[in-house]
């Protein structure tokens, strides 16, 4: 005679005692499993494609208020990197530096980004109402406002060529001010440094012949689009 058991949890027996009788074929063990269907939290007749992301548009027009966004799965794993890569830019920044260097050219120090408006502009004779100088051409720094200090004396000789000029110019005839001079700046191109190493070159006792070069990021006022930005080297 065969044997039924209907008990939810088989396990409760004694597990050698219950094969024994499987394998005389004395015991059918049944197993009934219920399930419970409710309605949970997000439940909607209808589907719902939860956002993943927030999009300008979104920003733009404030859906991004009442859209359905999908949790992060702050546990999830990642996939494994397979290391990192040099930038394309700084790959070929690199090229052009090993052709210069190669060449017999020494690297100018354009570690600096905010320069005065005298290296970048008065020292490279570029009069203080040209438009480049203007607050939508060039970013301006607001503290420190102004540059700690120039060299005065060469300083004396920028403003003589500025408004009288000299070695067979006339200048441009205007009143030049030191004040704007001194007005901090992210530098419009990296010219600033070159001036600054020729004014270095000129304090030597002895002129030596230098070549130098220099690949760096500098700033415009630009509008930004596509194929605009603010900086570029």
């Amino acid at each position: 005679m065969n044997k039924f058991i209907d008990d939810p949890n088989p396990d409760s027996h004694e597990k050698k005692q219950i094969d024994n009788y499987k394998k005389r074929k004395h015991l059918n063990v049944k197993v009934h499993k219920t399930y419970k269907v409710t309605k949970g939290e997000n439940f909607n007749v209808e589907k719902i494609d939860l956002e993943t992301e927030i999009t300008s548009e979104m920003l733009r027009t404030g859906d991004w208020k009442t859209k359905p966004f999908k949790k992060y799965n702050f546990n999830a794993e990642a996939n494994m990197g397979h290391g990192g890569h040099c930038h394309p830019l700084m790959q070929v920044r690199e090229q052009f530096k090993e052709i210069f260097l190669g060449m017999g050219f020494d690297e100018m120090p354009t570690n600096r980004f905010v320069e005065s408006s005298f290296w970048n502009f008065d020292a490279l004779f570029q009069p203080q109402s040209h438009p480049a100088r203007d607050m939508h051409d060039t970013f301006f720094i607001k503290s420190p406002e102004n540059c700690v200090s120039l060299p005065k004396k060469y300083m004396k000789a920028t403003k003589k060529i500025h408004e009288k000029g000299g070695f067979g110019s006339k200048g441009y005839q205007y009143e030049w001010k030191e004040e704007e001079a001194k007005k901090n700046l992210l530098r419009t191109h990296t010219t600033a440094i070159s001036s600054q190493m020729l004014y270095k070159l000129a304090q030597q006792k002895e002129f030596k012949p230098v070549k130098y070069f220099s690949i760096d990021r500098v700033f415009r006022n630009e509008t930004l689009d596509a194929t605009h930005l603010a900086e570029f080297h």
